[in-house]
């Protein structure tokens, strides 16, 4: 199968807490960019400030569970210069090309398919995310995290098959941080905390291929990686001196270039974790089988997977799926009426 994604970076908004969308016009100096601390990318010997991931943190002043913010961006903006097959999520598309996801909900509105990804997040590591993006983008030492908004971009995604154009994808999805390149325009940059770092191969086994894709599907050409310490403390050698790393804290980050990910995880020629071609397959294939249940407006569909099988299961589904499609209704209906 001959396919290939294009993605392509539309803007930025910010998700208040009221779940509106407030637009972005000038990202790099309305949005979180990365501070001093990247400098240690480049500086393998220096130790990184202790971060405490055990640090108490505010608790989230606003949840969204139909993608309000998103919708209200639509709403504002529109689809663009022509209308995409599908809108849905970074996280989704992320989720469904690893075949992470098990659970999602879809209905058609105004001759589009929303997608909706039901499965629930690990509190734990969304906790360690906002504590290592709020260390390499606050702007002063003392500068507290606040949960009252996130940055957000839009992006366009075109599947091609053999040449041809078969499907158009509006998404959105976090942004961690962006960075000004030499050229004066913004980069995307994914933050992420791993145990052990790179090192282990729990990374590899299990968050190498959906970071892959999260980067991807963010038009980020690498993510920085910052290594935690567990259950007991980790001791380094370096020029001799015998480091000890508190507990529960980061002390190390890395940057990792997300072309070279997919030959790090086949190393020595072994049979690979993943493949890219793979994950393209997985997303063409859900996209081909949404397309052929949900035909006519109002379909409302509950998607399901058992872990472990590529089978997708889909259930007619008005009452369950109900919800999200009026908030797609209240949100857009100025587009299709």
């Amino acid at each position: 199968m001959d396919t290939k994604i294009r993605v392509e970076n539309v803007g930025y908004y910010h998700c208040d807490r009221d779940l509106s969308a407030n637009l972005v016009s000038d990202e790099l100096t309305q949005l979180k960019t990365l501070n001093g601390y990247s400098e240690y990318l480049n500086h393998s010997i220096r130790k990184l400030p202790n971060c405490k991931l055990n640090t108490k943190i505010p608790t989230p002043e606003f949840s969204e569970s139909q993608m309000e913010s998103f919708l209200d961006y639509i709403g504002q903006n529109g689809f663009g210069n022509q209308k995409p097959n599908f809108v849905t999520s970074k996280d989704l598309l992320k989720s469904v090309t690893s075949l992470e996801t098990h659970l999602i909900h879809v209905c058609k509105v105004g001759g589009v398919i929303f997608v909706l990804k039901m499965d629930k997040e690990n509190a734990m590591e969304s906790k360690n995310q906002l504590i290592f993006n709020h260390l390499m983008t606050k702007k002063s030492e003392n500068e507290p995290i606040r949960n009252d908004s996130i940055q957000k971009g839009v992006w366009k995604a075109e599947i091609l098959n053999g040449g041809k154009k078969e499907y158009s994808i509006l998404y959105s999805g976090k942004v961690d941080a962006i960075q000004k390149t030499k050229m004066g325009k913004s980069r995307n940059y994914e933050l992420e905390v791993a145990f052990g770092g790179t090192e282990t191969d729990a990374f590899w086994w299990e968050k190498s291929c959906k970071l892959f894709w999260k980067s991807f599907f963010g038009a980020s050409p690498s993510i920085i990686i910052a290594s935690r310490t567990g259950e007991f403390a980790f001791k380094r050698k370096i020029s001799d001196i015998l480091v000890t790393y508190p507990k529960n804290s980061i002390y190390e980050i890395k940057e990792l270039s997300r072309d070279e990910m997919p030959s790090l995880a086949a190393p020595n020629n072994q049979r690979p974790l993943w493949t890219v071609s793979d994950g393209k397959k997985n997303l063409y294939n859900f996209l081909k089988l949404v397309k052929s249940h949900v035909k006519r407006d109002g379909d409302c569909f509950v998607i399901s997977r058992i872990p472990g099988s590529q089978k997708w299961n889909f259930k007619q589904d008005t009452v369950s799926v109900g919800t999200f499609r009026e908030a797609i209704q209240r949100s857009i209906s100025n587009l299709y009426n």
